[in-house]
C-alpha cells in the first residue's frame, strides 16, 4: 500500500493548489512516476508467486549455472564499482555446472541473492559467488560479509513481505520482502533447496542446491 499512499498523496496535493512552483510540479511527477514503477514491479512479483503457486510447468533446458553467476558479477560490478565481487569454484577450479531448468528463472534467483547481499550489506563490502557440484548436485553460493543474518531469524528471511531488521537494511528502506520469497519458489520448484548459514568471519552466505540430471530432487527445505 506504501506506493499508493505515495501516489494519491502527491495527487492530492496538486489537486488542493498546494504544489505550483514549475520546479516543485516536476519534483512531485518524479515521485509519483518512481511509485508507479516500484508498485510495477510489486504487481509482477506477486504474479510470478501466483504462478509458481500454482505450480505451471516450466520452461526446461540446459543451463550453466556458472555462466549465470558470471553474469550477475559484471552486473554487481557495473553498479557498485568500490565493491569486490569474485566468481570462485565452491571446492577447486571454476568449470561448467549445467543443470535442466528454467534459465530465465534462475538467473532471478542469482539476480535477486546477489541484489540482496549488495542491499543489506554495507558499501564496499566484498560479495563472492561460488559455483560447482558436490555429491551429484549443483550448488550455488553467494557470501557477504556484513553483518550476517540473526540465526533465530534466519528461517523467515524466506517468508513473504518478511524482512530482517536494521542491522540488514542499508539506505532507503530496503526492498518489498518478495526477492527472497521467490529465490524460495523458483528453486523449491526445480526440486532444490534454498538456505542461509553464516560466512566465517562475519556474513551472511545463501546455499542454492540444486538436482542435476543424475541425481534425484529434494524437496525444498526453507
Amino acid at each position: 500500500r506504501t506506493p499508493l499512499a505515495a501516489v494519491r498523496g502527491y495527487a492530492e496535493l496538486f489537486r488542493q493548489g498546494a504544489v505550483t512552483k514549475p520546479d516543485d510540479v516536476a519534483g512531485a511527477m518524479r515521485r509519483i512516476e518512481d511509485e508507479a514503477i516500484r508498485m510495477g514491479g510489486l504487481v509482477e512479483d506477486l504474479l510470478l508467486l501466483t504462478r509458481l503457486d500454482s505450480q505451471r510447468p516450466l520452461e526446461k533446458g540446459p543451463v550453466d549455472l556458472t555462466v549465470l553467476a558470471a553474469d550477475a558479477v559484471q552486473d554487481a560490478r557495473a553498479l557498485d564499482s568500490t565493491r569486490q565481487v569474485r566468481l570462485v569454484g565452491l571446492s577447486g577450479d571454476l568449470q561448467p555446472t549445467t543443470i535442466e531448468g528454467d534459465e530465465a528463472r534462475l538467473r532471478q534467483v542469482v539476480t535477486n541473492l546477489v541484489g540482496n547481499a549488495v542491499n543489506h550489506t554495507p558499501q564496499g563490502t566484498a560479495i563472492e559467488i561460488a559455483v560447482g557440484s558436490d555429491a551429484g548436485r549443483a550448488k550455488l553460493e553467494v557470501r557477504d560479509h556484513g553483518d550476517g543474518v540473526d540465526p533465530v531469524k534466519a528461517r523467515k528471511v524466506f517468508e513473504r513481505f518478511y524482512r530482517a531488521d536494521a542491522s540488514r537494511v542499508r539506505g532507503n528502506g530496503g526492498g518489498n520482502g518478495l526477492g527472497l520469497a521467490i529465490v524460495a519458489a523458483i528453486v523449491s520448484a526445480h526440486g532444490g533447496r534454498v538456505g542461509v548459514a553464516a560466512t566465517p568471519g562475519g556474513g551472511a552466505t545463501f546455499v542454492v542446491d540444486l538436482p542435476t540430471a543424475n541425481s534425484q530432487s529434494e524437496p525444498s527445505n526453507v
